[in-house]
C-alpha cells in the first residue's frame, strides 16, 4: 500500500478536523477494535466510531465493502475510512446508512441516538489528489488466472507446477513468483504434507477486485443484442454452442432462479460470430450481451462458468441490485468461503 493504514486514518482525521474546524480530541486505538472485526475506533464528537480503512473504494470493490459493513455493523456506529471516495459512492454509502470518511476531506458522519440526529458532518467534491494504488504483482493478469484455478478448487494449490501451467496457460515461472507471493501475503501455508490455502474468503475479496479492475477489461471482445424483445424474453431458450458459456446475471439465473438478467456475459473460446448461429442475437456495440474471452482450460458443466465468476462477475458490475444474489451465491453454492 501506498500509504498504511495508520497513515490513511492520521490524513483523513487531519483533513476532517480542517474541514470542520474540528478540536483536536480526535483520537483512535487499534486495540480491543471489535475482537479484530475492525481496523480501529475513532472518537469523533465525544462517539466511539468502529472504523474499517481501505486504500481505495471503486465501483468495482464497492458491493463488497458494503456488504462486509452491513454484516459487521450492530448497535454502535460504524466509519469507513479511505484514500479517496468518489462522490456517486459516497452518496451511495450514505444511502446505506454507513459513515465515509476519506483523506481529501470528503465525508457523510451521521450520529442518530433514540431517533434523534445529534450531529451530521458532510463534504463532498474534494478531488482526489493521492497516487492511484498499484496492483500487487500477484494480481496481474498471470496472477489472476492463477488465483482464479486455486478459488475454484483449493486442492489445485499442491498440485504439480505444470498441472497448474496445464490448466491456466500460466509460465512456470510466473506460476512460482505467484505462489512465492502468496506465501509471502499468508494466503498459502506450506508444510510437510504439502501447500494450503489460507483465508480463502480474504483471497477471493481480492481476487474479485483485481479481476474487474485488471482483467476482465482486456477480455472484452464485443458486444450484440437480442434481434427482439421477444428472444431477449426467451433468452434461456438460446443454446449457446459448444465453447460457450453464461457468466454475470445471466449465469446467476440459471444458478439461484431469483435474479432476472438486466444484463448477459458469455465466456469463449470459439470466435464470436458462432453466436450468430443461434438466430437470437445481432451484432450491436451498445447491446446488453457482452462477451469474453474465456481464459481458463478446464471444463465446465451446462454451458456455465464457474460460479467464483459468476460471483466476480456480479460484485463488479457496479450495480446494487446484484448484490443480494451475490451474497446468496456465497451462502449457499459459495459457503466454503464464509
Amino acid at each position: 500500500m501506498i500509504l498504511i493504514e495508520y497513515e490513511i486514518l492520521n490524513q483523513a482525521l487531519g483533513a476532517l478536523r480542517e474541514k470542520f474546524a474540528l478540536p483536536d480530541d480526535m483520537v483512535f486505538r487499534k486495540e480491543n477494535a471489535e475482537s479484530g472485526l475492525f481496523d480501529a475506533v475513532v472518537r469523533i464528537m465525544n462517539i466511539d466510531f468502529l472504523c474499517e480503512i481501505k486504500n481505495n473504494i471503486t465501483t468495482t470493490s464497492f458491493n463488497t465493502v458494503l456488504n462486509r459493513l452491513k454484516t459487521k455493523a450492530n448497535s454502535r456506529p460504524v466509519l469507513l475510512v479511505a484514500r479517496y471516495i468518489s462522490p456517486t459512492l459516497l452518496n451511495e454509502l450514505a444511502v446505506n446508512g454507513i459513515n465515509a470518511l476519506d483523506c481529501a476531506g470528503n465525508c457523510y458522519i451521521r450520529y442518530m441516538e433514540e431517533g434523534n440526529l445529534l450531529f451530521q458532518l458532510s463534504n463532498k467534491g474534494e478531488k482526489n489528489i493521492f497516487m492511484k494504488e498499484r496492483s500487487y504483482p500477484a494480481f496481474q493478469d498471470s496472477g489472476i488466472k492463477v488465483i482464479f484455478y486455486f478459488l475454484n478448487d483449493p486442492v489445485n494449490v499442491n498440485k504439480p507446477y505444470r498441472d497448474i501451467k496445464e490448466a491456466t496457460g500460466v509460465s512456470l515461472g510466473t506460476i512460482k513468483n505467484v505462489m512465492d507471493e502468496l506465501v509471502a501475503s499468508h494466503y498459502i501455508l506450506i508444510t510437510e504434507k504439502g501447500r494450503f490455502l489460507k483465508n480463502r474468503k480474504g483471497l477471493l475479496e481480492q481476487w474479485v477486485i483485481n479481476y474487474n479492475q485488471v482483467l476482465k477489461p482486456k477480455l472484452l471482445l464485443g458486444r450484440m443484442s437480442f434481434r427482439s424483445n421477444e428472444h431477449r424474453i426467451k433468452w434461456l431458450a438460446m443454446e449457446l454452442p459448444e465453447g460457450m458459456y453464461w457468466g454475470g446475471e445471466s449465469g446467476a439465473q440459471m444458478v439461484d432462479g431469483y435474479l432476472e438478467p438486466g444484463s448477459f456475459d458469455i465466456y469463449t473460446d470459439i470466435p464470436t460470430a458462432n453466436l450468430m448461429k443461434t438466430g437470437f442475437v445481432r451484432q450491436d456495440e451498445n447491446g446488453e450481451i457482452s462477451v469474453y474471452q474465456k481464459f481458463w482450460n478446464w471444463r465446465t458443466e451446462n454451458r456455465l462458468v464457474p460460479l467464483v465468476l459468476i460471483y466476480a462477475d456480479l460484485m463488479g458490475s457496479g450495480n446494487s441490485r446484484c448484490l443480494e444474489i451475490a451474497q446468496r451465491l456465497l451462502d449457499n453454492g459459495l459457503k466454503d468461503f464464509k
